[in-house]
């Protein structure tokens, strides 16, 4: 994920999320204006109802019983319970001190006379008799949508105004929630247009780069295993929070209206809720009474809803006394199971929250009982719960954006941390595929102490392994073939104690080096020798020998061992002959330059003898011992210029093997030093010496 990405997806977040959400704040401002038209429209429908008359006639406290007020607030509730409007509506009339003060009102409990504030959308309706609407506001008591209409005298004059309130709590969670569905919109949907045009901008086409993104990137797999590990810890913490408070919510207004309810049920006299029952008068001495004693215990209660009684009429339930202005006794209401077990066992429920056709609600009942104790009927209260449930919900959606920001520092921690193990691994990578190219000089950085700095360490001391075994291979390799190198290197370190191996053992020597010597400087001599060596080596390793070591003008070498051979001495016979020949062609070079030519004598034996590193661990050698080292030197200190000099048993051997057939020439049997029986011995001559000096 690059820089310029991360812009492009921001620019695509603040875009998107200025579009969703300049329309939601439109579509809050029109169903706001909406609301205050619909208000406006009551307000102005309830003042035209008003006599300005009786209105002016009602001066405080003490006219709270008068005919005048009792009409108006019976017809203000009225209008609120035809056009269901939850809050009081009252009317106000300006004070001398520049307020208002409130006059009627739909509570239960008057306060006419209270001073209220005149809010600048009631100085036109007072001032010029205009309708007015407020926009959305709030004061201590919650935020409101409100709405006036001026109360006229028959002359035109503006005496007072009506007010009609309603909360905009439902209205603020709705905006709430469409921000932050908005939020979280843009937010995903910024992240899905810059994954769409970074995988369709990818050269291997659209899935191959998802796929490498999260399979070949260790950093976004740790990112994403962080963030799934915060999504997992956030909305399973989310999940059970919003159900405890959800919980809790239901658990609290449960218990308030089943309070309610049960204090309410003694009050409900039951021959006067048999009286309403039966005669379904509204205007009765009953009803009013019973009406009366219910609004009490709504207002003390602070109950939103009306409180209402239910009695049982077969399968369902009918309407008897309740808290609103415009009775409806003997509607139906479906019986309810909580409702019914009521009825059966006499012991009070509660339900919710269920949704209906208005909006979801938590309600509580309990019994009225008549004197034998039989359940005659219930009282039910009721409380909206639908814009507590969407604030709730408001509130977990906030703590998902919150949970979203924690997820984006997740998943930058973890790809920050996974860079960080992510970087040393690509250059341990690197290293080994540098390392497999065969540059041996590769080293990592080792300062970390955790498992990657161990894996870095194990790098750096195989890439330190295999330079020693190429400089060993390097330096075996000048002395032996390439394939006795593999086998050495693939049979690993060899045991200090060595093995017992037949093998062909070859020594050669050159004649008069003293006298062809005494002449040349310290350089000539090196020189000389490294020409001459070189030869000899070469034609060793041609046949896969070991060369063992130089001594002075002398080469000791072997056949057989490290890798076994069964054609040892055969192998050994040709490398002498090929020294032989070569040193034939390296001589005429020399002569040709005015040089003296340099005349070898070889000797050859068979036998046991101790191969392995011999030495100490600080110090070891790869050498042969035993008495057919011994024998080799003794037959090599026999051989002239130009001989190669073998045992019988060994001319046996690569005669039948169809070695240099015919070319030996026997010597006989001689006595050899060191030796107790006389060796029988043959030689082949291959002139290498021109005028050479003698042995």
């Amino acid at each position: 994920m690059t820089t310029p990405w991360l812009r492009q997806v921001g620019i695509a977040f603040v875009v998107l999320a200025l579009c969703i959400l300049g329309w939601g704040e439109l579509t809050f401002r029109t169903e706001v204006d909406r609301e205050g038209q619909f208000l406006e429209s009551v307000a102005a429908e309830v003042a035209a109802h008003v006599d300005a008359g009786e209105h002016e006639s009602i001066n405080g406290p003490q006219d709270e019983a008068s005919p005048a007020f009792l009409s108006i607030r019976g017809m203000l509730r009225e209008a609120q319970e035809r056009r269901g409007i939850e809050s009081p509506i009252y009317t106000l009339r300006p004070t001398v001190d520049g307020g208002t003060e409130f006059v009627v009102m739909t509570n239960e409990t008057a306060f006419i006379g209270d001073a209220y504030v005149l809010r600048p959308a009631m100085r036109p309706v007072l001032d010029n008799g205009d309708r007015a609407r407020t926009g959305l506001y709030g004061d201590d008591h919650g935020r409101w949508v409100s709405a006036y209409a001026p109360i006229k005298t028959a002359d035109g004059a503006v005496v007072a105004l009506v007010e009609v309130d309603r909360p905009a709590d439902a209205l603020v969670a709705g905006q709430t929630s469409r921000r932050l569905v908005g939020l979280l919109g843009s937010l995903l949907g910024a992240l899905l247009l810059g994954a769409l045009q970074w995988m369709f901008q990818a050269r291997r086409g659209p899935l191959a780069a998802l796929k490498r993104l999260i399979v070949g990137r260790l950093a976004v797999r740790i990112g994403l295993a962080g963030s799934a590990a915060v999504v997992v810890a956030v909305g399973i913490a989310g999940w059970l929070d919003h159900h405890a408070a959800r919980a809790e919510l239901v658990s609290s207004l449960s218990k308030q209206l089943m309070t309610a309810v049960s204090v309410g049920a003694p009050l409900v006299d039951p021959d006067l809720h048999d009286e309403v029952a039966r005669t379904g008068d509204p205007r009765s001495p009953a009803f009013i009474e019973l009406q009366g004693r219910l609004r009490r215990l709504q207002e003390s209660a602070h109950l939103e809803s009306p409180v209402y009684t239910l009695r049982k009429d077969r399968g369902a339930t009918r309407f008897v006394v309740m808290t609103n202005e415009t009775p409806y006794i003997g509607d139906l209401q479906e019986l309810r199971p909580g409702v019914a077990e009521t009825f059966a066992t006499g012991q009070p429920g509660s339900e919710g929250p269920y949704t209906n056709a208005t909006d979801t609600w938590i309600s509580a009942w309990a019994p009225i009982c008549d004197a034998r104790g039989a359940v005659i009927a219930v009282v039910q209260a009721d409380h909206p719960v639908g814009t507590l449930l969407l604030e709730l919900t408001n509130r977990s959606l906030r703590r998902l954006l919150f949970a979203l920001a924690g997820i984006g520092l997740a998943f930058a921690a973890a790809a920050v941390l996974a860079r960080n193990i992510a970087q040393p691994i690509r250059a341990i990578a690197e290293a080994a595929v540098r390392i497999g190219q065969g540059d041996l000089d590769v080293r990592v950085s080792e300062d970390r102490i955790d498992e990657v700095g161990e894996l870095a360490r194990a790098v750096n001391q195989m890439a330190h392994g295999l330079r020693e075994r190429e400089k060993l291979r390097d330096m075996f390799g000048k002395y032996m073939a390439s394939q006795v190198v593999s086998e050495l290197m693939d049979r690993g370190e060899i045991s200090l104690e060595g093995e017992a191996r037949e093998v062909t053992v070859l020594l050669s020597d050159i004649r008069g080096y003293t006298a062809l010597t005494e002449e040349l400087g310290a350089t000539e001599v090196v020189a000389l020798l490294n020409e001459y060596f070189t030869i000899l080596v070469d034609c060793v390793i041609a046949e896969e020998g070991v060369v063992d070591k130089f001594m002075g003008d002398a080469m000791l070498c072997w056949f057989g061992a490290p890798v076994p051979a069964a054609d040892h001495r055969e192998r050994a016979v040709r490398a002498g002959v090929r020294i032989m020949e070569r040193l034939g062609v390296w001589n005429a070079e020399r002569v040709a330059r005015g040089l003296e030519p340099v005349g070898t004598g070889i000797g050859t034996a068979c036998g046991k003898v101790v191969v392995g590193n011999i030495g100490s661990p600080q110090f070891v050698e790869y050498t042969a011992i035993g008495d057919t080292v011994n024998l080799a030197s003794r037959l090599c200190s026999k051989a002239q210029a130009g001989e190669l000099i073998v045992t019988n048993y060994t001319r046996t051997v690569c005669e039948g093997a169809g070695v240099m057939n015919g070319r030996f020439v026997e010597i006989g049997p001689v006595t050899l030093k060191g030796v107790a029986d006389a060796v029988t011995i043959h030689k082949i001559v291959i002139p290498t010496v021109i005028d050479g000096p003698a042995a």
